[in-house]
């Protein structure tokens, strides 16, 4: 990307086109008949070549359109054109499957394999397992409940102080130094989510019921086994993921029990309640000391300096216009990055709200971008070109743990204090990370309990997980139902322990780079590098990193963490 500044086009300047379901049907189904027909193997390459072309286009077509849409969610004609782009995402993919399928059994298949390597043909056969005709519909029904639950969200508007905000916009009053001041806004929270707690509990439940469905339709024995099937995990299962959420507990929870008993001292409270925990410090938690208008300009030299490249690629992205870094009315909520196939360009979303969040996230969004332009060439397949998610959550995790000596940048004097409270927050995400995980496995294992049952569900969960949390009267919270904002459990099941194994990664890179920055900084490039040519735990290997599975390594790391923290 640094090389091609001046041919790079202006976000601005990228139009969306409605992609044409029929046209996009026709193209693929004939070159689905040419690849099942030929024996020759360079016809058989044309034809998936061709097939990448076309996904690609529509591939590009969505994200722009889901972008256009989160950068003003009060504009119809995108709110209009994401849903259909979602209502035929479900026959695009079942078109995509039905190529996938025949490249499997086609009369080239064994030299394919030989020519391009495994890993496109375990994402075939994984493509082929998730969908077929009789599905369609629901899918379509799935993505509807996802996309309301979504705009519910970003609609959000909490009167607060004379002030009409988003839930982005409250955070800073959540996290202020005042706790009458986090008292009220916490209450102004509970009071929003505690009116619509019906209408979110009725959305998760249709989306518990039509995923169970689906799967069984597809021979599944429940929506869990469907649920890592859709998530890529090729050489991992959900035994593994369990035995992680149990070392998570036995060493990572202790930690964080600690972490809250010296919170409370340094707050000197005598009890710490759930409103309280946001708030890290006595004086208040660190922010940056940049203004949020020179969020890209510092932005651009943070990572020119990370990784000694001028210009950066952040500086080239926010130069052409794909980044949005604050937040304002009718933006969506959240954080990420989305690629846009047909440009090779990765566009970075976020609501920066002046809070210390704001840095990890532009650091985190930043590493996903850095990887996806480092692996934009490393296959023909845009299959391949990203990896499974959790390696992915290690690009841009790692990324905030790598940043730890340059937070000057942005936090000057107070850089020290940033790098406690990112610790800290690593600390107490990982066992909310594994608490949200284990929620999802008991609610799709057992699809049939009620919205009470569920909740029911979280508490005992909390209990496990986050001992101690104190609720002090907020009812919708006092209730169990704090799982309904987080938007993972709603959107995209089973993700949020991606994060998790990512941490554990990302924090073995930071533990090396505190002894050898650079010989961290070239695992990790090795790792961005090989983009998604091959499964999560071969990937480590070839990047010379831990698995997160390994007991020993979650151990190693607590007590590297807890001497950083001073615990």
């Amino acid at each position: 990307m640094e090389h091609n500044i001046n041919s790079m086009p202006d976000f601005k300047d990228i139009k969306y086109e409605r992609p044409d379901i029929e046209e996009f049907e026709t193209n693929i189904k004939s070159l689905r008949f040419k690849l099942m027909s030929t024996r020759d193997i360079e016809i058989a390459q044309d034809a998936l070549f061709e097939y990448e072309k076309y996904v690609s286009k529509f591939n590009t077509a969505y994200a722009l359109c889901n972008i256009l849409h989160d950068l003003d969610t009060s504009d119809k004609f995108y709110t209009e054109e994401l849903e259909y782009c979602e209502e035929i995402a479900a026959r695009v993919e079942e078109l995509c499957s039905g190529i996938m399928s025949v490249m499997l059994s086609c009369p080239c298949a064994e030299e394919l394999k030989e020519r391009f390597g495994d890993m496109i043909f375990l994402i075939a056969e994984n493509s082929r397992k998730q969908i077929n005709n009789t599905v369609i519909d629901d899918i379509v029904t799935e993505s509807g409940l996802e996309n309301d639950y979504a705009q519910l969200q970003s609609e959000a508007e909490i009167e607060y102080m004379g002030k009409k905000l988003n839930l982005s916009m409250l955070e800073p009053y959540l996290e202020s130094t005042n706790r009458q001041t986090r008292i009220e806004a916490t209450k102004k929270l509970d009071e929003y989510y505690m009116t619509r707690k019906e209408t979110y509990g009725k959305i998760y439940d249709d989306l518990v019921k039509i995923r169970t469905q689906i799967a069984k339709k597809l021979g599944f024995n429940n929506f869990t086994e469907l649920g890592y099937v859709r998530m890529q995990r090729f050489d991992y299962n959900a035994d593994d993921v369990k035995v992680f959420r149990e070392n998570v507990v036995k060493y990572i929870v202790p930690l964080s029990v600690q972490i809250r008993k010296n919170q409370t001292k340094r707050l000197e409270l005598e009890k710490l309640m759930f409103y309280d925990q946001p708030c890290l410090f006595k004086n208040g938690n660190p922010k940056p000391q940049i203004k949020l208008e020179d969020y890209n300009k510092v932005s651009g030299e943070f990572f020119a300096k990370i990784f000694e490249t001028t210009p950066s690629f952040f500086d080239v992205l926010s130069e052409h216009g794909f980044t949005d870094l604050i937040s304002r009315r009718n933006k969506s909520t959240g954080g990420y990055c989305m690629y846009l196939d047909d440009y090779a360009i990765p566009y970075i979303f976020m609501n920066g709200n002046g809070t210390a969040d704001d840095v990890a996230t532009i650091v985190h969004e930043g590493g996903h971008a850095y990887a996806a332009v480092k692996s934009s060439e490393v296959s023909p397949f845009q299959e391949c070109l990203s990896p499974t998610l959790e390696t992915c959550e290690i690009h841009s995790t790692a990324m905030e743990f790598l940043s730890y000596r340059f937070m000057d940048m942005f936090y000057g004097s107070d850089s020290d204090k940033y790098r406690q409270l990112h610790m800290t927050n690593a600390m107490l995400f990982i066992p909310y990370g594994c608490m949200v995980d284990e929620f999802q496995h008991i609610v799709y294992d057992n699809p049939d309990m009620t919205p009470d049952e569920r909740n029911e569900v979280w508490k005992n969960l909390e209990a496990k997980y986050q001992p101690g949390i104190n609720y002090d009267d907020h009812p919708f919270h006092e209730a169990g139902c704090a799982w309904m904002k987080k938007d993972h459990i709603f959107t995209t099941p089973f993700y949020y322990i991606d994060y998790c194994l990512s941490h554990v990664v990302a924090l073995a890179l930071w533990n090396e780079s505190e002894a050898d920055f650079k010989a961290a900084m070239i695992k990790y490039n090795q790792l961005c590098e090989l983009g998604g040519t091959d499964t999560f735990k071969k990937l480590l290997e070839a990047a010379d990193l831990p698995s997160p599975f390994d007991t020993d390594v979650i151990k190693r790391l607590a007590f590297a963490c807890c001497r950083f923290l001073e615990l």
